[in-house]
């Protein structure tokens, strides 16, 4: 942690191929640099990513690299790994990124104390969704899909790609305020700490914990929003335009 320097997190971005938001987000996050001493990224960075160079693309490689310049100059970056992300911390743990979790990471900052987590697993009744996130980053599955043909694993890639922007559409046309409240309360672990989700695209802060001294923080998507969460030195969190 810099002297002063604040921590940013970021929501989902979804870049996908050719995205005309592309050098946006790039000149943003060489933005954020001089100021921000930490970058959390909370996960679904792209459309679709699998921690395998021969299945990164240009708008991969492009961030990738301009996450390590800003890690080679002096900014802490840490990913959280999304719903649409495999494999991260095996490919860009120690490269791109500081710290790298499929589940959720301590983000403490000056006083405050906050967890942040994608937030794809705040819902603990979706047995089908844990089962296959279990199964899809399991060491056997992953075993059986280097052995196929690069070619085939792109038609496979893309399969899976189409089939999650169908997933999830109960939660993503209501906010679960319940689910996330429950699984904030098991991470809350002071007065005044906070927790930190994606995932569901919308802006949210609400009051949790005992006498509703601890906050909840959910980030919205970048490209719609083009706002993040800025804490400070002192501990001040808040919702800012980019």
């Amino acid at each position: 942690m810099r002297p002063g320097s604040d921590l940013v997190i970021v929501g989902d971005v979804h870049l996908d191929r050719q995205d005309e938001d592309l050098p946006a987000f790039i000149a943003y996050l060489r933005g954020l640099a001089p100021r921000a001493g930490r970058i959390v990224l909370m996960g679904d960075l792209f459309n679709l990513w699998i921690g395998a160079p021969e299945l990164e693309q240009d708008h991969h490689r492009d961030v990738i690299a301009c996450l390590a310049s800003l890690k080679s100059g002096g900014t802490e970056i840490h990913y959280l790994e999304g719903n649409r992300d495999y494999r991260i911390a095996r490919a860009h743990g120690g490269g791109a990124f500081d710290a790298v979790s499929d589940t959720g990471l301590r983000e403490d900052w000056g006083p405050r104390r906050i967890w942040a987590s994608h937030g794809d697993l705040v819902n603990r009744d979706d047995l089908q969704y844990r089962a296959w996130r279990r199964l899809s980053r399991s060491t056997p599955l992953w075993w059986v899909f280097s052995a196929i043909p690069r070619a085939r694993r792109f038609a496979i890639a893309e399969s899976i790609e189409r089939r999650m922007r169908a997933t999830n559409v109960d939660m993503k046309r209501e906010f679960p305020d319940a689910l996330v409240r429950s699984y904030a309360e098991r991470h809350l672990d002071a007065p005044g700490g906070a927790v930190v989700l994606g995932h569901f695209h919308v802006e949210r802060e609400l009051r949790a914990g005992p006498g509703g001294t601890g906050r909840i923080y959910v980030l919205p998507e970048w490209k719609g929003s083009r706002r993040h969460l800025r804490v400070t030195a002192d501990g001040e969190m808040g919702f800012e335009d980019a």
